[in-house]
């Protein structure tokens, strides 16, 4: 994929894209950046045009000016779609990306065609939701001078039992994100009930998980008039990064039929 910049308000976004067609934004989950998406991306432009954004204090992005809301983030991609002349696209998002698109998907409807929705961070019960924020592996990582925050880094990936491939990729993500490393999960425990906005998104939907979200993923296909839902034995946080095939096949075949 090629690499680019853009000039929202807010400062520069990174991003990179690649092939021609029907247009696909992918949006990275917490920690992360568009590099997740460099093998997937570069697949599904065989047949789209596929932007991965950094958002903003991910990446080669500007930090912004202070910690962004999720509706706040999903603003600056309207953003980045109106100075790319992006009039509306098919969304795919990765955990806190998914919420992301969805604020998207709520804020400008005429926007988006569909959603494609990996673990979608969501709970029926939103003051138990809402505590999640106060666990220790959501907490910010001071930057330090010796370097231990690298560690922690590498830990809070570790703990998912990944190759030390998956685990080096995101832990160069969080140190090039640095002290805004967990911003985006203060954002996402900090965020709106959004068990009625559910119920107004139109788009086609498509909702994927590991079996142990199925009752969230059911209970949140019930809430949106147009939704499906698949589980994936194996899904965990790096699909997009260990199986890009699978990964790219997934999406193609939602947004496709």
């Amino acid at each position: 994929m090629k690499r680019a910049y853009v000039e929202i308000e807010e400062g520069q976004m990174h991003y990179r894209c690649a092939g021609s067609g029907e247009p696909i934004i992918l949006l990275h989950m917490s920690g992360s950046s568009s590099d997740e998406f460099e093998q997937t991306g570069s697949l599904l432009a065989a047949s789209h045009a596929v932007y991965a954004p950094d958002l903003l204090a991910f990446g080669g992005s500007d930090k912004p000016p202070r910690v962004y809301t999720l509706k706040e983030h999903a603003e600056t991609v309207i953003e980045f779609m109106d100075c790319l002349g992006i009039k509306a696209a098919y969304f795919v998002g990765n955990l806190v990306g998914a919420n992301i698109a969805v604020h998207v998907a709520m804020s400008s409807p005429e926007r988006v065609k569909g959603l494609f929705l990996f673990s979608l961070c969501y709970s029926a019960d939103y003051e138990e939701f809402k505590s999640y924020g106060s666990l220790p592996v959501y907490q910010p990582i001071p930057v330090s001078e010796d370097g231990s925050h690298l560690v922690e880094m590498w830990k809070r990936t570790q703990r998912y039992q990944e190759t030390t491939d998956v685990i080096s990729a995101r832990t160069l993500c969080m140190h090039l994100a640095g002290e805004w490393s967990e911003s985006l999960h203060f954002a996402l425990f900090s965020d709106i009930d959004l068990t009625e906005c559910l119920r107004e998104i139109k788009a086609p939907v498509k909702l994927v998980g590991s079996p142990a979200e199925e009752e969230k993923l059911s209970r949140v296909a019930e809430l949106m008039p147009n939704a499906e839902y698949e589980i994936v034995n194996d899904l965990n946080p790096f699909f997009d990064r260990k199986y890009p095939e699978r990964f790219s096949q997934m999406v193609r075949e939602f947004f496709d039929q």
